[in-house]
């Protein structure tokens, strides 16, 4: 596949702001950063990290990968206090994975109740 795919995930801002979900080109899917939606952004740092991590799942889905193509992630949280929450749900996806992983504590994100953000890079090689 040499062409570049672009997968929506239907939410408002992607438009607004000019971007997509995730993006395939060959054999590498790049998912933008995903926070929780819905009512999971009313939950705490574990289910928003869950919520956001099923989000990604489902653009790798829609980019003919998964979860286990993924070779490194990207972890923004709002709260230090978060980082054993956030890392439970992050290890619950990918401990058999073991992508490189980078966690970063920003001052906040978008949408403002969103307490972390998680982008993917995976590469399709089965």
């Amino acid at each position: 596949m040499s062409d570049k795919l672009t997968i929506s995930s239907g939410y408002p801002f992607e438009a607004i702001f000019g971007y997509a979900r995730a993006v395939r080109v060959g054999d590498q899917v790049f998912v933008s950063g995903t926070t929780a939606r819905g009512a999971d952004l009313e939950r705490d740092a574990y289910h928003q990290a869950a919520g956001a991590l099923a989000i990604v799942a489902d653009a790798l889905t829609q980019a003919g990968s998964g979860l286990h193509h993924v070779v490194r992630t990207v972890v923004y949280i709002t709260d230090r206090a978060d980082i054993d929450a956030v890392a439970r749900a992050h290890g619950e996806a990918f401990a058999a994975i073991r992508p490189a992983s980078t966690l970063v504590m920003v001052a906040g994100l978008t949408p403002a109740t969103a307490r972390v953000e998680i982008e993917a890079t995976a590469v399709i090689q089965d």
